[in-house]
């Protein structure tokens, strides 16, 4: 063909086009990977110790490679243990159910959650290790010391034992339900104040009530929050190891084993490495098949509604509730709220006895009121432990926040392909739920080996590290809650992320408050990560604690004493930035 411009004639010559058209990728910039290495880094100190671990599970004594280390799973006391680790899922499940009712109650009845929320609250922000301490202080077998056993000594003439063999584990599940239920009724009942008012009023106009109400609106809903509740309660009871090491007695704590008790046990006794790694495989195993039923939910955030909402009646309003509900409603609070507060109670007036007299006599008398029990208490080192403490949750805090932003924004936002933001995705997931029994050995002799046991930059960062999964998780689902239309905007690079980010502030922030606020509060309540790793020099607040309680009994004074202190910055905390942190961890399933 020829071409003449400017009076200069071209000729130009035009091939023949033959074979397949190979189809073009736009070229991926490699600039916001590196917003994930840090994330990658990071995890390394879980992701080593974890395969480490997996390797010494199936590594023979021999040198050789088999299943022959998990024999040790036909022990009975093995056997036991993994009966008891399954029994504590059930109680999980068990509890969401229970709280997801209450919820229900609280949202069909105005007035209930105005004194239950902070009673709820309360008990959340402290350790379990206090919570342990607390109601082995109501259960305690002496009717002089025990409130449960000196009600039922009152009203029966005789009271059973209730720290004895079998009756232990109503102690066991009431702590634990104490310390649990208000974050299971708090999400839920969000997630109900989140339906929206067209559908609400659809559905009454439709005549939809009761269980068929329940059924068809609110189940389908809150089924994303179903999934980070259920997730969490999930890991919370398999990973049960300081409750019973504080509320059972010695001698029957075997009767009270679970897995990560018996690893310990294997562990401290300097038995066969390979079948402690084995007990961890099985652990690790347990948890991630029943976190299954969570990570559905966190997979599927948007649900189709079984009513039609299309040409609601506006005028149509959600029902409100009579005088006599409200007043029903408040009763009913105030009540639940005044029993659910009571063990906090018990804790903090056994707290102002003294030693002697908080070992002689119940919370009710007056008899030895003072300070003297907190005076043990600084001796003991509380003081230096809650310095040591607030370092390493500072630490950890601090680290978590400024890895797991750009983390969860490269995963939202990032532009990866589909299938790597589905394995980093999947990663995090399988790292929320690993026990840390996985990495407790292996991380326990390397920081021995680099000289670096009780450094509490060491135990910051693996805790940091261990907070990291949840973390991206909840980020990334603030940041991907978005509208499509500008999830499809921030995808177009940089500039356009900005503005994004800009319009859903709102969004993201409970997000991060939530964050931080819980990860401060767990690194502070921790026992179990400082008992299995941590040198004597960070002297963890949970660990004075523990100490004082191995002789509860003459100590219950100077526990109670330590176990206020312990709680009242975790609580101030939680109290002060509650609503935040429930619309930050109910953002990704509130649509």
């Amino acid at each position: 063909m020829g071409l003449q411009t400017n009076g200069l004639s071209l000729e130009i010559v035009g091939r023949e086009i033959s074979g397949r058209p190979v189809p073009g990728k736009p070229r991926r910039p490699a600039g916001p990977y590196l917003l994930g290495l840090p994330a990658l880094l990071l995890s390394s100190l879980l992701l080593i110790p974890v395969g480490i671990t997996v390797v010494a599970a199936f590594r023979l004594p021999d040198g050789s490679f088999g299943l022959g280390n998990f024999a040790v799973m036909g022990d009975p006391e093995a056997l036991h243990a993994v009966g008891n680790s399954l029994a504590w899922v059930g109680v999980a499940l068990g509890l969401v159910v229970v709280g997801f009712l209450l919820a229900v109650v609280s949202y069909r009845l105005p007035g209930v959650s105005s004194f239950l929320q902070p009673a709820l609250v309360i008990p959340f922000a402290v350790s379990v290790l206090v919570s342990g301490a607390t109601f082995r202080l109501i259960f305690d077998p002496a009717p002089e010391r025990g409130t449960v056993t000196a009600v039922s000594t009152a009203l029966f003439g005789s009271s059973p034992v209730w720290l004895g063999p079998g009756l232990f584990w109503l102690v066991l599940v009431s702590a634990f339900g104490w310390t649990w239920l208000g974050y299971v009724v708090s999400l839920f009942r969000a997630g109900l104040d989140a339906i929206p008012d067209d559908v609400s009023r659809t559905v009454a106009a439709e005549g939809v009530t009761g269980l068929r109400r329940l059924r068809m609106l609110e189940l389908p809903l809150l089924r994303p929050i179903t999934g980070v509740v259920t997730l969490t309660l999930v890991i919370a009871a398999v990973r049960v190891f300081d409750l019973v090491l504080i509320v059972v007695p010695g001698p029957m704590q075997r009767d009270a084993d679970v897995l990560g008790l018996n690893w310990w046990r294997a562990t401290s006794t300097g038995g066969d490495p390979g079948r402690a790694a084995a007990l961890g495989v099985v652990l690790f195993a347990i948890v991630a098949a029943v976190a299954v039923i969570g990570v559905r939910g966190l997979r599927r955030r948007r649900w189709a509604m079984p009513v039609s909402v299309v040409g609601a009646d506006r005028s149509v309003r959600r029902p409100r509730p009579s005088r006599r509900s409200r007043r029903i409603g408040w009763t009913v609070g105030f009540a639940v709220g005044l029993v659910w507060v009571l063990p906090a109670i018990v804790l903090v007036a056994t707290a102002f006895h003294s030693p002697r007299e908080a070992g002689l006599r119940g919370w009710w008398s007056t008899a030895g009121l003072g300070l003297e029990s907190f005076t043990d208490a600084a001796n003991a080192g509380l003081f230096r432990a809650l310095l040591s403490t607030l370092v390493i949750a500072s630490i950890a805090t601090v680290v978590v926040l400024v890895i797991a932003v750009p983390t969860a924004y490269l995963v939202a936002w990032g532009g990866l392909p589909t299938w790597l933001g589905r394995v980093v995705t999947s990663a995090f997931v399988v790292l929320a739920v690993t026990p840390v029994q996985m990495y407790a050995a292996p991380l326990r002799d390397a920081i021995g080996a680099a000289g670096l046991a009780g450094s509490r930059i060491a135990l910051g960062l693996i805790h940091a590290a261990a907070g990291l999964p949840f973390a991206v998780l909840l980020l990334r689902s603030a940041f991907a809650s978005a509208p499509p239309v500008l999830v499809a905007e921030a995808l177009q690079g940089p500039a356009r992320q900005s503005a994004v980010l800009a319009t859903v502030q709102r969004t993201y922030r409970p997000a991060l408050v939530a964050v931080a606020v819980l990860e401060f509060a767990l690194v502070w309540n921790d026992f179990i990560v400082g008992f299995l790793i941590s040198g004597s020099g960070t002297t963890p607040l949970s660990l004075v604690l523990w100490g004082e309680a191995r002789q509860f009994s003459a100590s219950s004074g100077t526990v109670a004493a330590a176990a206020v202190v312990a709680s009242v910055v975790p609580v101030v905390l939680l109290l002060t930035f509650w609503r935040t942190v429930v619309r930050g961890l109910t953002v990704g399933g509130r649509r």
